[in-house]
């Protein structure tokens, strides 16, 4: 039988106190070696190294995102309105065979989302 204050010592935790005759008290007590100091490695953890550097990659791709957001936008500011009556008409048919090809798709719903908010915005800057 399993010794509440062996277990207790092995824990670190304080043994809760006994009855002077308590049978456990009987069964020899067994000592257990502490456990090896861990110490940090010296290298970079690989996860770690590669957490951090997808995670730059995503911020630079996000940088890259919005400056080619604005420069469309300013594009279609600056088209004549039928130009932009013609643009509209074709991004909706390109659109819709997007959302086509998406829907077969198991893609999660921040995808749809995102997908469905830029759709939204080229919509509005071209009708500007």
């Amino acid at each position: 039988m399993f010794r509440i204050n062996l277990l207790s010592r092995i824990l670190g935790a304080a043994a809760p106190p006994q009855a002077a005759n308590d049978a456990s008290n009987l069964a020899p007590a067994h000592t257990v070696p502490p456990a090896p100091a861990v110490t940090a490695p010296a290298y970079p953890d690989p996860l770690a190294t590669s957490l951090k550097t997808q995670g730059d990659a995503m911020v630079q791709y996000g940088a890259r995102l919005l400056v080619i957001r604005e420069l469309l936008g300013a594009l279609a500011a600056g088209l004549p309105p039928a130009a932009q009556a013609g643009v509209e008409r074709r991004f909706r048919v390109r659109v819709d065979q997007l959302l086509a090809l998406t829907d077969d798709r198991g893609l999660p719903a921040e995808f749809h989302d995102t997908l469905l908010a830029e759709i939204n915005y080229y919509l509005g800057e071209l009708k500007r």
